[in-house]
C-alpha cells in the first residue's frame, strides 16, 4: 500500500504549506505539556496526549503532501494507520 493508493478514499493531495505544519507541531508541543499536568484529570490528560498524537500524525501526512478526508469516517484511524508511509519507515 501507498499512501497515493487512498487518494480518493481516505485521502486527498495538497501541497505542504511549511506555516500549517508549523502550527500542528506548536500545537502538539502544547497538547503534550498539557497531558503531563498531573493537576489534570486522567481523562483530560489522555485527550491531550491523544490530541498530540493525532496532530503529529497529521503533521507527518501533510508534509508528505497529502491530508485526510475529514467528510470520511475513521480519519484519525487513516491519520494514525499512515504514519509508516508518512515517516518513510518500513
Amino acid at each position: 500500500m501507498t499512501l497515493d493508493n487512498l487518494v480518493g478514499i481516505s485521502l486527498e493531495r495538497i501541497e505542504p504549506d511549511a506555516s500549517a505544519i508549523r502550527r500542528l507541531l506548536e500545537a502538539a508541543e502544547r497538547n503534550l505539556k498539557d497531558a503531563k499536568i498531573e493537576a489534570l484529570s486522567n481523562e483530560n490528560r489522555f485527550d491531550a496526549a491523544y490530541k498530540a498524537i493525532t496532530q503529529m500524525a497529521n503533521l507527518a501526512l501533510q508534509a508528505s503532501g497529502f491530508r485526510t478526508l475529514t467528510s470520511r469516517s475513521g480519519h484519525h484511524q487513516t491519520m494514525i494507520q499512515a504514519l509508516t508511509k508518512s515517516m518513510g519507515l518500513d
